[in-house]
């Protein structure tokens, strides 16, 4: 026996020591101020400043104003690493996953000593793994990761032409630079992992690996021709049992879930509940939109295990993009590595190469704007050819057989030609035509914005309901529970400074009050702020919701309904169905109603929703409301709430107090005198402690008293 553990030791203590292949680098730190600070790898800038109590939270009050100087700042990062913490192998590769900001990256003998080992400057691509041959070091060295202004204006006037967009210039999150619905909070960071490893290259899959436990589909198939109407846009599905299955698509458009966007523990939180919200209201599709981020893999992981199928756009949105060599390059091997990081997920059915570059070439002034002369003209219509594929054929065109939406030479498309061995179908722009051209009803896939941007009524959807609806929507504000959490107490009115910051759209106050007299009969100024909180939501289930029913309704002439949109990045007013904070809105639960509804022709009729669409919410007879209310807890401790209707109630809201984030599994309900509604909560953190709660109840009928 002893001699058998004496012959096993040298192996045992072999075991012991030796080296993994990879090894992460998350001991970093941050200067500010001549002072080093501890820094979270993966991490933002902003996120380690708040951190260490450097900066106030930029969600709160209107501190998102206060802290715009961090964006203008140089920032440094650093870590030391001794040799005998490194891999194993004779060649190793320094691997940055992912980096956000124009960063100047150094590798040096000491702290403080520049003898550079490895010096490499202008990695300026968010979206891109940077790998280098780590250098051979005696003892300790310091790595060191220098992060840079933006400086768009002066990349503006080297390139000689002004865009619409200066963000164009560097290869960052759009959305972080300020959007309709988010702060502008340009920031940067090591965010995600950075490795030292002996593996040059990852192994690709093999088509074995790639499938997933609860994906529906072997495959999806896009499809894009000439009929009697224009052109179609349609999915169609090989389930294992049947071929060519037609599917009807229910979902809505996704944005980042943080203006920081790390893959820590409470955006993992976020991801779970986001994605399983949209799968228990109904949703087939996610679409990633082009202003945001190539997700985490977790995300799309998610999307494979709850059979959500994902259009992904390439990340490019909003303004003609440089076709500088150095940035066609970078364009170049960001979509390969994208493709090929991406490509593993049966989730993603389809590749688009931007957000709305073709409909706002065509439709939003820039030629007038910029004053570009013929020669700028061609050249940015030639960059938007070579980077997406864009033919001035297809513009304005009302034959059908040159509409299209397809490439094949272009950047994008030969990365997903090259690097996705499914070949899933890749379009070169989202939407087709804008909605100011007739075209937008009858070919191809529509954003239809005449609602909101054009401030024309909700029963317009009716007419303008095109082949595949990919965006349209509705703005609401979340409600006091929410509002509550990033406004003082002294600013709790819709016209404070707070709740101004807190509303990115510059008309959308106005856009909603002007919606809310035509079909409620109130407005922001009638109302305490949290009855029109209330009433913004009702608003906006009432008019999206109407959307929704005429896309299903108008089958086959429209085959996909994505709402604008599903979530958050901060707590804001927005076109979101759920808050920052994970609580459904009204729409969450009206989408949720319809997209349950039996797919055909017409399905108007069902759950009395062509009587609930026939009259103005401001036009009906509201009594006084009159209920019973009780809450019980289940075994395993969650709270159910049954409520009986003594009389005829509607827009039943039901909350906690105090209150817990999350939904309820019904809500926001039209209850006739006698019905009967049992509704469960669901908790957005399932940790949640729901002992101590108790319900209130609000319906629109106090509100008409």
């Amino acid at each position: 026996m002893k001699r058998i553990a004496y012959l096993l030791l040298p192996l045992l203590l072999a075991a012991c020591t030796t080296r993994p292949d990879t090894v992460e680098l998350t001991e970093w730190q941050f200067e500010y101020n001549g002072k080093w600070y501890p820094a979270t790898v993966p991490g933002f800038i902003h996120t380690d400043l708040m951190a260490n109590g450097l900066i106030p939270d930029p969600y709160y009050g209107t501190n998102e104003d206060s802290v715009q100087w961090v964006g203008d700042s140089v920032w440094v990062y650093q870590t030391t690493i001794c040799k005998k913490d490194l891999p194993e192998g004779d060649t190793l590769w320094l691997a940055f996953e992912g980096l956000a900001g124009p960063a100047d990256i150094r590798v040096s003998n000491t702290r403080g000593q520049y003898e550079h080992l490895l010096w490499v400057p202008d990695t300026d691509n968010m979206y891109r793994q940077y790998k280098f041959p780590f250098p051979n070091i005696e003892d300790t060295i310091v790595i060191s990761v220098k992060f840079l202004p933006l400086e768009d204006s002066l990349r503006e006037a080297a390139y000689g032409i002004a865009l619409p967009e200066r963000r164009a210039f560097t290869r960052i999150a759009p959305y972080q630079q300020g959007w309709d619905w988010g702060p502008r909070l340009a920031t940067c960071g090591i965010w995600k992992p950075v490795h030292i490893t002996n593996r040059p290259h990852p192994q690709p899959l093999s088509l074995q690996e790639r499938g997933a436990d609860g994906f529906p589909y072997r495959n999806v198939e896009l499809v894009q021709e000439a009929d009697s109407i224009g052109q179609s846009f349609y999915f169609i599905a090989d389930t294992g049992k049947d071929k060519g299955v037609k599917l009807f698509i229910k979902g809505a458009n996704w944005i980042p879930v943080h203006s920081f966007p790390v893959l820590d523990s409470a955006n993992r939180a976020r991801y779970r509940y986001l994605l399983c919200s949209a799968k228990e209201a109904g949703f087939n599709m996610i679409r990633v939109w082009g202003g945001g981020l190539y997700e985490h893999d977790y995300f799309y992981d998610l999307c494979d295990s709850l059979g959500l199928m994902v259009w992904q756009d390439f990340i490019f949105a909003g303004t003609p993009y440089p076709d500088s060599p150095e940035m066609l390059e970078s364009i170049r091997e960001e979509a390969r590595q994208q493709v090929s990081r991406l490509a593993k997920h049966p989730c993603i059915v389809l590749w688009c190469g931007n957000n709305e570059v073709k409909n706002g070439w065509e439709d939003w002034g820039w030629q007038g704007q910029f004053n570009w002369t013929p020669e700028q003209r061609a050249r940015l219509e030639k960059a938007m050819d070579t980077i997406f594929g864009y033919s001035r054929n297809s513009r304005n065109s009302r034959d059908s057989s040159i509409s299209s939406n397809t490439s094949s030479t272009s950047i994008l498309a030969e990365a997903v030609k090259d690097c996705d061995p499914q070949q899933r179908p890749y379009i070169t722009t989202s939407p087709l035509y804008g909605w100011g051209h007739p075209e937008c009803v009858t070919h191809g896939n529509s954003h239809y914005w005449g609602v909101w941007w054009g401030e024309m009524p909700f029963e317009v959807y009716r007419e303008k309901t095109g082949r595949f609806m990919t965006e349209y929507g509705f703005q609401s504000y979340p409600l006091t529970s929410t509002i509550r959490r990033f406004c003082p107490e002294g600013q709790m009115s819709v016209d404070s400074p707070t709740l101004r910051n807190h509303q990115k759209h510059g008309r959308g106050l106005l856009i909603i009050d002007k919606a809310m007299r035509q079909y409620y009969g109130f407005d922001s100024k009638s109302l305490s702020l949290e009855d029109f909180a209330y009433v913004s939501q009702l608003l906006q289930a009432w008019g999206v919701g109407y959307g929704i029913l005429q896309h299903i309704s108008q089958q086959p002439h429209c085959m996909g309904t994505l709402y604008w949109q599903l979530n958050d990045c901060w707590p804001v007013a927005s076109w979101s169905s759920i808050d920052y904070y994970g609580n459904w809105k009204a729409l969450h639960y009206r989408a949720q109603a319809l997209f349950g509804l039996t797919p055909g022709p017409s399905p108007v009729g069902e759950g009395g929703w062509e009587e609930y669409y026939s009259v103005y919410p401001k036009d009906r007879t509201y009594p006084e409301a009159k209920y019973t209310v009780s809450q019980a807890w289940e075994s395993d401790g969650k709270l159910v709430v049954t409520m009986k209707a003594l009389t005829d109630l509607y827009d039943v809201y039901i909350d906690t107090e105090p209150h817990v984030d999350g939904h309820f599994t019904r809500n926001f309900v039209d209850l006739r005198a006698g019905e009967k509604l049992r509704t469960v909560l669901i908790p957005a953190n399932p940790k949640a402690d729901v002992s101590q709660t108790k319900v209130k109840v609000k319906t629109l009928n106090s509100l008409y008293q």
